[in-house]
């Protein structure tokens, strides 16, 4: 039997509220030169070793870097106004924004 991830809130949620724009960079503090982008279906691609890669989730795109099962709602940064705010920080801007996701 396999692992299924199933996620409360995704990416594409927060890219289809506006919250998000598709095509926004996102960084890690692990390595600077790889920057992931950001898609409409909210995946994350990167480009490891010259090769492009598409991760349905935060985690799994963090996964692809460092080897480790890491929280990629964390691990993953977007840089606004000059300040590097985590997924997480968007993730909980659009709870706030839909209170009954909070819910399920």
């Amino acid at each position: 039997m396999g692992y299924i991830e199933i996620a409360d809130v995704t990416l594409q949620m927060i890219i289809d509220a506006g919250i998000i724009l598709p095509g926004t960079s996102v960084y890690n503090s692990v390595d600077e030169n790889i920057v992931g982008v950001l898609n409409e279906d909210g995946s994350i691609t990167l480009d490891i070793n010259g090769q492009l890669k598409n991760f349905p989730y935060p985690s799994g795109a963090a996964r692809a870097i460092v080897n480790l099962s890491v929280n990629g709602w964390i691990f993953w940064k977007i840089k606004e106004n000059n300040l590097f705010n985590t997924l997480k920080h968007y993730k909980d801007l659009y709870l706030k924004l839909n209170p009954l996701k909070n819910k399920i």
